[in-house]
């Protein structure tokens, strides 16, 4: 396709806590020759990826404005229009280091919201029961006179009053916590939404490959970060963060967006693993940055050494502050 490789743009943006955004840019000239090194990855799993952006010869007040827990976001692209390559959430703050000419600050940050960590007790929810317990009260049982055999003989003798325990039902409602079940009938699609809707997990794109029914009763026990992920491997479908973004896709689906890689744009040629199964034999390529490109994009290769139609399985966006690239693992369709 001819990836033009000049001009190149790059945009950090950090926000902190109380909304004030510091930028910085580099588009190599003069007024903005800032060179900013970073390294995204990223792969068809649920498990945000932690990313690193490295910046030069800061100030001090610049370099005081970091904080954990900070909002940050990456562009870059070969002109002046901005396209994400990542956002998340500063992680790691690495001390300054300096080789004799330039001082450097490294920045980590972790793309995307993190849901690992919700607990199981979020899948809990409660309902209002109806119990008839019992109680046992004191009452006072009134004197009176019985029938007894008194030396042989049969005589009315009284019984004084005295207090007896009596039980009394009562009727409660009481609030209790279980976890949510489904019916049997449901579908994948509606136990996904309706646990990611109850634990606060935003999926910002749902498309299954599958979509069956359950063919018994589910209970949802566990960490539900872990539970989506077991019903999305039932779906065929793929599970992962796309530039900060949580997505369950299709990755056997037509795609979206289709890139044509041919010699040109390669910087090496094609590497393929070793597997016994050609389906699942991976191909790496390595090209110039292509900002665009992320897990399940569609890649034609028109290379003479790799030919046909594959997608992103896992990729990596990286630059050492003058030389952006992009690197790929490729799935056949």
């Amino acid at each position: 396709m001819a990836i033009i490789t000049k001009d190149l743009h790059v945009w950090f943006e950090v926000i902190s806590k109380s909304g004030e955004k510091l930028t910085f840019f580099n588009d190599e000239t003069p007024e903005h020759n800032f060179p900013i090194a970073f390294q995204v990855n990223g792969s068809d799993s649920p498990t945000p990826s932690v990313n690193t952006v490295t910046l030069y010869n800061l100030s001090k007040e610049h370099s005081d404005f970091f904080e954990k827990g900070q909002k940050v976001y990456l562009y870059a692209n070969w002109g002046p229009s901005k396209k994400l390559i990542s956002q998340g959430f500063i992680t790691k703050l690495d001390n300054p280091q300096h080789d004799g000419t330039t001082d450097s600050q490294a920045i980590s940050f972790t793309e995307g919201t993190d849901y690992s960590n919700i607990k199981a007790n979020r899948l809990k929810v409660e309902k209002k029961k109806d119990v008839k317990p019992s109680k046992l009260v004191k009452t006072t049982r009134p004197g009176h006179y019985e029938n007894k055999i008194v030396n042989h003989h049969r005589k009315q003798v009284w019984v004084p009053a005295k207090k007896v325990n009596h039980r009394v039902k009562t009727r409660e409602t009481k609030t209790i916590r279980s976890n949510k079940a489904y019916r049997k009938g449901t579908t994948y699609k509606a136990v996904i939404q309706g646990i990611a809707a109850q634990c606060g997990i935003k999926i910002s794109k749902l498309q299954l490959h599958k979509n069956p029914k359950l063919k018994h009763a589910y209970t949802a026990r566990g960490k539900p970060l872990t539970l989506i992920k077991q019903l999305v491997k039932h779906t065929e479908s793929s599970f992962n963060y796309v530039q900060g973004r949580l997505e369950i896709v299709d990755p056997k689906s037509e795609k979206k967006t289709w890139f044509d890689i041919d010699d040109q744009d390669l910087v090496q040629p094609p590497a393929s693993n070793t597997s016994d199964d050609e389906k699942k034999k991976t191909w790496e390529i390595t090209t110039p940055l292509v900002p665009e490109i992320v897990v399940n994009t569609g890649i034609v290769m028109k290379s003479r050494y790799l030919k046909g139609r594959f997608y992103v399985k896992s990729y990596q966006h990286s630059s050492d502050g003058e030389n952006p690239q992009t690197q790929c693992s490729l799935l056949p369709m």
